[in-house]
This record gives structure tokens, sequence and C-alpha cells, in this order.
């Protein structure tokens, strides 16, 4: 009699399954559960860490340039806070860097790899030049100084020719010995070495002046940008997809159930 009742409940089962109705509310019920995953995704608030992480970015990069032009006159130059700022650029690329990849394994959009890559190794590159050029401007310095102190003791008309130069040499400028500068022999010798050394340092510091990094910074920004707005623009159709299958469940559910009464 029992096992009678259990085949019966079974086969009624089975018969439910095969109604398309049971199907419907099925599928229904995971696309609910899908649109609900979708939407709890916290896509937005990532991608809004990012736009911050690369706007504190550029903000350090132009705050390090201007350290570097007190490095390079000498004139309230701080080379501990040098030191720190270009780790600190260093350390934030590198870390976007490595969390870039992270996503791209997850299958999450990201910009693409070239991109990312090229941006670290301009960033990275842009450091290096920048702790190389300081430690030889800060040298350089040195000896503008002791040249400067021995230019003082030539007679005034010479001594204010050869002042503008060093001027000139001290805020970064290439600079060239003129004809008609007629120094010492030992004094000559520092002079032009002085000089030549400048603007080698003048080429050096051309190699991380530029906005190559900045560029790659704005670009990536805006990637983060266009792919927050697609995505606020796809959330904000879920709500209605998931009311009009939540009325289609709700209303096959009670068809089933009015269907299984009669």
């Amino acid at each position: 009699m029992e096992e009678s009742k259990n085949k019966s409940i079974a086969d009624t089962f089975n018969a439910k399954l095969k109604t398309p109705w049971v199907w419907l509310v099925l599928v229904l019920t995971i696309g609910l559960t899908i649109l609900f995953y979708f939407s709890q995704k916290p896509q937005i608030v990532m991608y809004s860490q990012y736009i911050k992480s690369l706007s504190e970015y550029q903000l350090l990069e132009a705050n390090l340039m201007r350290t570097m032009d007190r490095v390079r006159t000498g004139y309230g130059a701080d080379t501990m806070l040098m030191h720190s700022q270009t780790m600190t650029l260093r350390e934030m690329t590198v870390s976007f860097s490595r969390q870039m990849d992270e996503l791209n394994v997850l299958g999450t959009a990201t910009p693409p790899s070239s991109m990312t890559a090229h941006f670290e190794r301009e960033v990275l590159s842009k450091v290096s030049g920048m702790r190389r050029y300081t430690v030889s401007r800060v040298a350089w310095l040195e000896k503008w100084n002791l040249v400067k102190s021995k230019v003082h003791e030539l007679p005034v008309e010479q001594a204010l020719l050869v002042e503008d130069i060093l001027d000139s040499a001290r805020v970064g400028f290439p600079v060239f010995r003129k004809p008609e500068m007629i120094l010492p022999d030992s004094l000559s010798h520092e002079v032009d070495a002085l000089f030549a050394e400048n603007n080698d340092l003048a080429i050096a510091w051309s190699k991380f002046d530029n906005e190559v990094a900045l560029m790659i910074s704005v670009d990536l920004a805006q990637f983060f940008q266009m792919e927050s707005l697609n995505e606020m623009s796809l959330k904000s159709k879920i709500p209605m997809v998931f009311y009009f299958l939540s009325l289609v469940l709700m209303l096959s559910t009670f068809f089933f159930l009015f269907r299984s009464k009669l």
C-alpha cells in the first residue's frame, strides 16, 4: 500500500516536471537569481577607486616635478622629499599594474595590457631618471658654489660676465663659454667642466621632463570612466527587467497552481 502511494507521488512529480509551466518557473527563478548576482557586483565602486588612484598619481607627479625644479636650481631643495615622492609614485604604479593583471585573470574588464605595461615602464624610467639626476645635480651644485666663489675674485667686469652665465646654468639651461670670456687657466678648466656637466644634466632632465606617463594615466582614467558609465547604464535597466520577470514568475506560479487543482 505504502509502496503504491510512493509510486503514485513519484509518477505525479514526474508528470508535473514534463509540463512547460514548471520549466518556465524554473528558468525565471534562475534568471532572477542571475540578475540579483550582477546587481550586487561592486564594479562601479571598483572603477571609482581606480579613477581616484590615477587622479592621485597625476597630482603626485605634478608635485614631484615642482620638487625636482627646486633640486635643479638648489633653491629650497629637499632631496628627502624627492626620494619619498618617487618611492610613493613607484609603489602606486607597480601596485596598479599588479591589480590590473589580477583583474584580467578574473575576467573583469581592464585596459589593454600593453597600455598598463607602457604606463609602468614610463613611470619606473621617470623615477630612476629623477633619482640619478638628483645625485648628479647635488654634486654639480657644490662645484658651482666653489667656482662662483673663485669668480668673485676676478675683476668686476669679467666676474659679471661669468656670473651671468653661471646663473643661467644653475636654473638648468644649457650654456657655453663665450669667446670673450678670458679666465686664468686653472679656473678656465673648472668652468668648462662645469658647463659641460650642466649640459649633460640638461639632456638627462629632458628625458624625464615629459608628459608621456601623465597622458597614459589620463587614458587609463578615461577607460574606467567609460566602464563606470556603461555599468551604470546596465544597472539602471536591471530593476525594470527584475520587476518584469518577477511579475511573469508570479503569474506563472499562480497559473501552475490553478492548473494543478483542476
